[in-house]
């Protein structure tokens, strides 16, 4: 029988010490070694920590990349674990600490350049803008577009300003009001906030994305469109190729590429790469239950998508496989509460007009965000062979029309002054 070096056997006991300890400490913390506590509770404050843990160490294993790269990348899931930043559910208006602001993009954008090679003190200072720590892009390029005459530069990049001014503002900034949909359990409701919360997120993130992506292509600076349009999408697939494209970029190279390549011996190789993209992914945002099967479930789905479309099987499913990913992903996602997830994983049907009640207790400008917010969906989805949307870059809200209304809307409805302003993905 081969014995193992005395040198391993001794660390592996050290480093399991060390970490059995921390996750007693962390447990007394959270006074989760009682009796009381509830098994809620441990799973989600005891097991998901552990999960993740393992996770990571696995991942390490298999890739053997640099420590540096996943412990930056995974830098903000500890974070968040002990209480110093938020979870990214995306409902929270102020950061727990401001020391670590940014913190999620600035160190995933150190794993991608570690990872790639290609940090220089040029870059570090390129990452520490301010800008791009409230709401991103991940800079994973620059491209000095100085060369070019400014009036071509302003011309071009403003109307992107003006979209991003008007998803944040008229759109995302009210549909805060829908917030407290969140505690109502039954399927209706459930799915209804899933729906609305899907907006916010969408017209927050993106519209704080495109501001800095038009600011920066005015001072001549390009930088990645973070958001392609993602309802233009007709499968799961195209939707992701939409939605936070930077992070995208960055989970490709630091986990997918990876994986795949140490796993080319396997016919599953792509699967299970696109398992552990959106199980890093999921664990980038939080150390949570809702979090864990966000990163299941869009997993499992991409892998299905991928499979019905490469056999041209069952293609009616593809769609349905999109709305599920989307809405119930949404659901998810945004429930940090594992009890109460719980209970909407039941998908039980009450009644009742609970979800009514609260539609029309919210201002009406909230109303008529949602109402603008679902119809730029419609839009984005149903006009795709249309030229000024086909590109999916915004082309049909940067016409001399559409940006006029998007101006006149603005006008009328930036008075109203409802709901809370804050970077969705800005507050760790």
């Amino acid at each position: 029988m081969k014995h193992l070096p005395a040198q391993f056997v001794t660390q592996s006991f050290i480093l399991s010490s060390v970490f059995i300890g921390l996750i007693y400490l962390y447990a007394s913390q959270l006074g989760l070694t009682s009796s009381v506590s509830s098994s809620f509770e441990v799973v989600s404050k005891i097991a998901i920590p552990v999960i993740v843990s393992a996770f990571i160490f696995a991942i390490w294993l298999l890739t053997k990349s640099p420590w540096l790269v996943y412990g930056l990348f995974f830098s903000i899931s500890f974070t968040s674990l002990f209480g110093f930043t938020e979870t990214l559910t995306g409902s929270h208006a102020t950061s727990t600490n401001l020391i670590f602001y940014g913190l999620a993009f600035y160190t995933a954008y150190f794993a991608y350049h570690i990872q790639r090679n290609n940090l220089t003190g040029n870059n570090i200072l390129i990452g520490a803008n301010p800008l791009l720590l409230v709401t991103g892009p991940i800079s994973t390029f620059f491209k000095s577009h100085a060369h070019k005459q400014f009036r071509k530069r302003l011309a071009y990049y403003l109307p992107f300003i003006v979209i991003g001014i008007f998803l944040f503002k008229v759109i995302a900034t009210p549909l805060t009001e829908f917030f407290s949909m969140i505690e109502l359990t039954d399927l209706a409701s459930a799915l209804t906030f899933a729906v609305i919360f899907e907006l916010f997120v969408y017209a927050n993130f993106a519209g704080l994305s495109l501001m800095i992506y038009g600011l920066f292509g005015i001072a001549g600076v390009k930088i990645p469109l973070n958001f392609r349009q993602p309802f233009s999408a007709r499968n799961l697939i195209d939707f992701w190729k939409g939605w936070h494209v930077s992070l995208s970029i960055v989970l490709k190279a630091v986990f997918y590429e990876p994986v795949k390549r140490k796993l080319n011996f396997s016919r599953f190789s792509t699967q299970l790469a696109i398992l552990v993209v959106f199980l890093a992914s999921a664990f980038w945002h939080g150390v949570t239950f809702n979090f864990l099967i966000w990163g299941l479930l869009h997993g499992l789905l991409f892998v299905l998508t991928l499979y019905l479309l490469k056999r041209k099987k069952v293609l009616f499913m593809v769609p349905v496989l999109l709305v599920m990913g989307v809405v119930i992903g949404r659901m998810v996602f945004a429930d940090s509460d594992t009890a109460r997830l719980i209970e909407k994983l039941m998908f039980s049907w009450d009644a009742n007009t609970e979800v009514l009640t609260h539609m029309l207790s919210v201002p009406k400008a909230a109303l008529i965000a949602l109402f603008l917010g679902l119809m730029l969906m419609f839009v984005e989805f149903a006009f795709l062979r249309n030229r000024h949307v086909a590109k999916r870059n915004y082309k049909f809200l940067r016409v001399p029309f559409s940006q006029m209304v998007m101006i006149g809307l603005f006008v009328l409805l930036v008075s109203t002054s409802v709901g809370l302003d804050y970077a969705v993905y800005g507050q760790r």
